[in-house]
């Protein structure tokens, strides 16, 4: 069944008008506008495609309140940080301070969201995280006004719930950077907690080529489940090594953490992927038919298949915005206020719930990548195992010692 996105998104607008009404003469924006800064890796490793998927994702979310609210423009501006904290911060003291930018957006590459975080602290400004996934951006790094959206370095690897219809011994292969060691931590913690066992962890330097030794060491473990705590092309060697030795053919099950299907054409398609386990954050089917129907307006405008990183990036700049469209204000403590008091419902998610640490909590989902045999098409590429509830997925509120929640608590 298809669906027309422009029925869609004008009946959700339709929607939004009917439940939160029109400030109208109440309204207060400063700068009488709501400014809005996409700050990403528009230039180097973490840039996809032409760089614009975040533009775009974002876009969607204006467009569907026709560009305004209550009267006053919504303005969308980009800017890259170049994978440096120092650029990232210098960038987001301008935004705030003399461009004024309400919030800023997304923040790829979690050294740099960690310091933007502070800026945004220091100004009780507003910061929404899509692709950042460092869990200390709402645990002890957490901020009054910022949220974190679509996954973290908990919930990716967070994989108990699975265990029993994956095996009970797992080894971990890793890159050797932060990243991968949180990873690597999380899986530890997750498996050893459901009963399983872990049976040896290797890590690779960063950008390694040939992944024959480390794979190897996979294999001599006869773990039942080998876990990628990797990335980008990394990943990619890892999957590529996995098939050469013969590993998932062998019915051994290869979970790589990092991965989303829209990354599948890339690592070698079906063929070399089939059968591998993936838990995402969102997938087209995750809350029909407004994630079928946002997914492929995403695609016609950007030109590939629609991420999860993507969605969640729309999502929040779309509760984000109802919130400011329901308060008539950019304050951001109105507008969190707000965002804390109303369920999630979009292409995102259906029951989303943003914590006082910042975590929006949602379902993820366990899915299965299909053969090709198996496939219809491009789009049809891997099956639903299990759903997740968000509150089993994620860090329960009182272990990240955020201390917002610590404070409210007392």
């Amino acid at each position: 069944m298809r669906f027309s996105w422009s029925l869609t998104a004008g009946a959700a607008l339709a929607a939004v008008v009917v439940l939160c009404g029109a400030p109208g003469a109440q309204a207060q924006y400063s700068d009488n506008k709501i400014k809005l800064g996409i700050l990403d890796d528009f230039s180097g490793p973490y840039c996809t495609d032409n760089c614009m998927s975040p533009v775009n994702a974002v876009q969607i979310a204006v467009d569907e309140f026709g560009g305004k609210i209550n009267g006053v423009q919504i303005e969308v501006i980009h800017g890259d940080h170049q994978d440096k904290p120092d650029v990232g911060v210098a960038l987001a003291e301008r935004w705030y301070d003399t461009e004024q930018v309400d919030a800023i957006l997304d923040v790829v590459y979690s050294g740099v969201a960690l310091a933007v975080q502070e800026v945004a602290r220091q100004r009780n400004k507003a910061v929404l995280y899509s692709m950042a996934g460092s869990d200390a951006l709402t645990g002890k790094a957490c901020a009054p006004f910022s949220a974190q959206w679509t996954y973290d370095t908990y919930q990716l690897p967070n994989l108990g719930e699975a265990v029993p219809m994956l095996g009970k011994t797992w080894f971990i292969l890793s890159a050797d950077y932060a990243y991968g060691k949180a990873l690597v931590a999380g899986v530890t913690r997750s498996v050893t907690n459901a009963g399983g066992t872990i049976v040896g962890t290797v890590f690779h330097p960063f950008g390694t080529a040939d992944m024959s030794s480390f794979m190897l060491q996979a294999q001599a473990s006869k773990a039942q489940v080998i876990a990628l705590g990797d990335a980008g092309p990394d990943m990619t060697n890892a999957i590529k090594a996995a098939n050469e030795f013969g590993l998932i053919a062998s019915g051994v099950k290869v979970v790589p953490l990092s991965m989303d299907l829209s990354a599948i054409a890339g690592a070698g398609g079906l063929q070399a992927t089939q059968g591998m386990i993936m838990a995402l954050p969102w997938y087209r089917d995750a809350n029909p038919p407004k994630s079928e129907a946002w997914a492929a307006e995403f695609e016609k405008r950007q030109g590939s298949m629609a991420p999860y990183l993507m969605a969640g990036l729309y999502s929040a700049v779309r509760t984000y915005l109802l919130a400011a469209q329901a308060t008539g204000t950019d304050d951001p403590k109105k507008i969190f206020e707000w965002m804390r008091g109303h369920v999630v419902d979009d292409a995102f998610t259906g029951h989303g719930v943003l914590r006082a640490d910042g975590r929006m909590v949602h379902d993820v989902y366990l899915v299965q990548v299909k053969k090709p045999s198996e496939s219809t098409g491009p789009r049809d590429l891997a099956n639903l195992l299990a759903v997740i509830p968000g509150d089993k997925a994620f860090r329960p509120l009182d272990q990240g010692g955020c201390p917002t929640v610590a404070a409210a608590g007392k």
